[in-house]
């Protein structure tokens, strides 16, 4: 329920709901390729934690530019694992600053491990690309 709930304080036009309300996916406009995604963990999954993720869209076919491509296959850059729910609020919060500055995702994308995402207090745990 947080997740839908968030999602419609959010306001973001491109984001959307992923099945069963366990999580959103987030790709503005102009958002180089860039996406966000936020996971709740499953139902009766008490090691699980929530999880926003900065993922990069890769081309199918590497001669083809980023506005021509037809095809692409999603990558995790980085992933902040919260050690605590976050509320709605917070999450809708991270909506409309990518929703506002889409960019925002490509500067989240370079963050090292450890480092806090700029405009939110979510710490960068992993990078997929290390």
């Amino acid at each position: 329920m947080l997740v839908v709930t968030a999602h419609s304080l959010g306001g973001g036009t491109w984001a959307s709901l992923e099945d069963a309300g366990s999580g959103i996916f987030a790709e503005p406009y102009d958002s180089d390729g860039f996406y966000m995604t936020v996971h709740a963990p499953e139902p009766g999954d008490d090691d699980a934690s929530w999880e926003i993720e900065v993922g990069c869209w890769e081309p199918d076919d590497p001669d083809e530019e980023l506005e021509d491509q037809t095809s692409g296959t999603g990558s995790q850059v980085v992933g902040c694992a919260l050690p605590v729910a976050p509320s709605a609020e917070v999450i809708a919060h991270l909506l409309k600053s990518v929703d506002e500055k889409p960019l925002l995702l490509a500067e989240w994308a370079e963050a090292p491990v450890g480092a806090v995402l700029a405009g939110t207090t979510m710490v960068v745990t992993k990078r997929y690309d290390s």
